[in-house]
């Protein structure tokens, strides 16, 4: 096998082990939907600071989970973010989430791990079929 071989090899493969296993993050969140809600509405029910892509993509379907939790695996692992253009989520926010009990966020963390690992294998694998068309064909 030579080099393109190879390359393309590894590029379509490492793309659709992202499909895969967006499609095993999609079942997951859906699974565990009810625990993002609860989440949500006890978020909102102490008005704490939730960013626009949450707010919005908490209308949207399931396919959108991505969006949807990545803020609060930011929250919970203490990040900083930002409410508005030059003002920091407050301390409130970040200890709502961080003091929830493991078993109610872990598997939000979890799936967020996943969709991290889903996003690298499909941006690897575009970057290597792009390698592959411009220096191989």
């Amino acid at each position: 096998m030579n080099l393109p071989d190879l390359l393309i090899f590894i590029s379509a493969s490492a793309f659709l082990l992202s499909i895969v296993l967006q499609i095993a993050g999609y079942i997951v969140f859906r699974k565990n939907s009810d625990k993002f809600e609860s989440i949500l509405s006890e978020f909102r029910q102490r008005s704490l600071q939730l960013d626009i892509t949450t707010n919005v993509s908490s209308y949207l379907s399931p396919s959108f989970h991505p969006l949807k939790i990545s803020y609060f695996a930011y929250l919970y692992k203490g990040m900083p973010l930002y409410h508005k253009k030059n003002e920091r989520v407050n301390n409130e926010t970040y200890d709502f989430i961080q003091s929830l009990p493991k078993e109610k966020i872990n598997w939000l963390l979890r799936l967020h791990n996943l969709n991290l690992i889903t996003a690298f294998l499909m941006i690897g694998g575009g970057i290597g079929f792009m390698i592959w068309r411009h220096c191989f064909n």
